[in-house]
């Protein structure tokens, strides 16, 4: 593990005995090298937890229930009623100036609402919410400097390569439509029918590129994201049980469909032609995930296949990860440790070699867009040690020990922003 010592917030003291990194591999002691670097590391935290830089400014405070929902967009910080507001008139939304918390606008969403989930499209504040307990999803978007509404669309979101949004609004028995919205005018742009629970979708580095339709007779069509022109259309196999596939998954240019009980066969999506088949086994937990240029196969339990996508060919297997993900051309996997905290390690994609241990943390946020991936690690005497996690980079950058336990963080250029168990945002500025 490489830990790199970046500003740290001076909230809290790093005291002799907190651990900072993973434990050595107890094959093979650490080098004296590693040990004096780790002593070091420890050495410049407990320096700057323990006198405060002249001129830091104070946290500062900022209302927020239970489990809210909160996001940061450049300068400004919104936060949205949690889960726990249900019923209570729980519709809040509201927009605050970093770094310094001050109150910029509210936004109450329409009676009965509650929020789901915040995230941004086009440089705006997009509030996904639905009638509490059930009803259809909805999305309304805020300008992040007043608040006022731009637009509101029913469905959930779902962004795409472009810059763009798509809206899914499925019905009980799987059809429906997906519709392009242009992200400033909320205009639609072109729509298209849902064949029955047979929507897939091809991915890039931010966000969806095509749309994929699978019919259970068999035809396929594969449509632009941005445009909705008709890309290629053909036929597979229908169906096993003339109902619906039990895998429908786009992953990199694969449309991957079960076919004969047992199987899933591989169809590239430019000529829909079949590439590979293998066995997955009878477990309806099994799916199919992009693993930086290979495919993992995942299922309820530990471990990780991994297989080639050109062949199919198993190119590694691992029973140790419980998750693992993607992240710029490597693999971010994960093994239980404490509580909520797991085991972070960085994986070669081609051979499963772990590349980088990157320690003990619980991934806070995890949004896949999300410029920087923090953890969160617990130390002794109530107090959270944060990390920026470069995963390309395999290292943990501390960014601050703050007092106390904390839910959620999220970083911004001028502030560091988390979230209380018991409800209430603290935001200390950076002053970098």
């Amino acid at each position: 593990m490489a830990v790199a010592v970046s500003p740290v917030i001076e909230l809290g003291e790093l005291r002799h005995g907190d651990e900072t990194e993973p434990p050595p591999d107890p094959r093979r002691p650490p080098s004296r090298s590693a040990r004096v670097a780790a002593l070091l590391c420890a050495a410049l935290l407990v320096l700057a937890g323990s006198a405060p830089a002249p001129g830091r400014r104070p946290s500062v405070a900022v209302p927020a229930p239970q489990g809210a929902g909160f996001l940061v967009l450049a300068d400004r910080l919104v936060v949205a009623d949690g889960p726990g507001t249900v019923g209570r008139a729980g519709r809040l939304v509201t927009g605050h100036r970093l770094p310094g918390g001050e109150p910029l606008w509210r936004f109450v969403l329409p009676t009965g609402d509650h929020a789901l989930g915040l995230t941004t499209v086009a440089g705006a504040v997009l509030v996904i919410s639905s009638p509490a307990g059930a009803g259809d999803p909805a999305s309304t978007l805020l300008d992040p400097d007043t608040g006022a509404v731009r637009w509101r669309q029913p469905g959930y979101p779902v962004r795409t390569e472009s810059g763009g949004v798509l809206f899914e609004t499925p019905r009980a028995d799987g059809t429906g439509t997906v519709r392009a919205v242009d992200p400033v005018s909320g205009r639609s742009r072109w729509s298209l029918p849902l064949p029955g629970n047979g929507l897939a979708y091809e991915v890039g580095d931010r966000g969806v590129t095509r749309v994929v339709l699978v019919t259970a007779a068999g035809r396929v069509e594969v449509h632009d994201a941005g445009s909705g022109a008709l890309l290629r259309a053909g036929r597979v196999p229908p169906a096993a049980d003339g109902v619906s596939y039990r895998v429908t998954q786009v992953v990199g240019d694969l449309l991957l469909l079960d076919g004969a009980p047992g199987t899933v066969t591989a169809y590239g999506l430019d000529r829909l032609d079949r590439r590979w088949s293998m066995p997955v086994g009878p477990s309806a937990e099994t799916w199919f995930a992009d693993c930086a240029g290979s495919i993992c196969l995942r299922d309820r339990g530990l471990g990780v296949r991994a297989v080639d996508p050109a062949t199919g060919r198993l190119l590694w297997t691992d029973d140790r990860w419980l998750g693992i993900d993607p992240v710029d051309g490597r693999l971010l996997a994960s093994a239980p440790a404490v509580g909520l905290e797991m085991d972070l390690s960085v994986v070669d994609p081609r051979t499963g070699g772990t590349l980088a241990r990157l320690g003990r943390w619980r991934l806070s946020g995890g949004a896949r867009y999300e410029p920087a991936l923090l953890g969160l690690r617990r130390l002794g005497e109530d107090r959270t040690l944060v990390a920026e996690l470069d995963v390309p980079a395999g290292q943990a950058r501390i960014r601050a020990v703050l007092p106390g336990s904390w839910d959620d963080c999220a970083a911004a250029a001028a502030a560091l922003v988390c979230l209380r168990p018991s409800g209430g945002l603290v935001v200390w500025p950076d002053g970098r």
